[in-house]
């Protein structure tokens, strides 16, 4: 039904939650029939729902080889749409060093763990049965979504390889978190990019603005 209102149709529909008598979504889009769908999940319905109407799905940080069987589970199931794309969050801490990289995961770590009550009330409001929350407690991790589960915690060379193995196994974008922003992004512009087989883009500059 969405889709029938954004592609300019005249839609009426009565349903156990809401109805709509000749409704018409004006300006309708001139160039394409619908927005793109990104949609994430671990569960069975989500993993449903992606096959029948997504046109991205996105992983929550995982290991390499949970990410492949995921990738591997949505590509089996039948689907009347384009094939379906994958893309993948995760927390990045790159150094020049594996050593200096889990020096900086464990100062992360050590910062998060003080919210540790935060996290322990929030967990208790929580179902223990969300596949989401089982998948999570499976591993210590700095960042949302899974953060740094999926590995791209290691020197330069070590996170461009793994983000090719992702790349490799199906991920075609990538929802990459850094902390503090600024500086780690240029980070990994600067030493990554090249390494991944582009140059690396122009230093990036974020400002924030005020009011007034």
């Amino acid at each position: 039904m969405v889709e029938r209102l954004i592609r300019g149709e005249n839609v009426t529909h009565k349903g156990e939650n809401f109805a709509l008598t000749d409704y018409l979504l004006t300006p309708k889009d001139l160039h394409r029939a619908r927005p793109r769908i990104y949609l994430g999940g671990e569960s069975e319905p989500a993993r449903a729902l992606a096959a029948d109407a997504a046109d991205v799905f996105f992983i929550n940080g995982q290991p390499l080889e949970d990410v492949t069987a995921f990738i591997a589970d949505l590509r089996r199931r039948p689907r009347t749409l384009a094939p379906l794309s994958f893309g993948l969050a995760a927390f990045v801490i790159a150094r020049e060093t594996e050593r200096e990289a889990q020096e900086e995961y464990q100062r992360l770590a050590a910062l998060a763990a003080r919210d540790a009550s935060v996290r322990a009330a929030q967990a208790a409001r929580t179902d223990p049965n969300v596949v989401m929350v089982k998948t999570f407690a499976k591993s210590e991790r700095v960042g949302t979504n899974g953060g740094t589960a999926a590995g791209l915690v290691g020197s330069y060379d070590q996170v461009a390889e793994r983000i090719r193995a992702f790349h490799a196994a199906g991920i075609e974008l990538f929802m990459l978190q850094f902390q503090p922003l600024t500086v780690e992004l240029n980070r990994f512009a600067q030493e990554v990019f090249p390494r991944l087989g582009r140059a690396a883009p122009p230093r990036v500059e974020l400002r924030q603005s005020q009011a007034g």
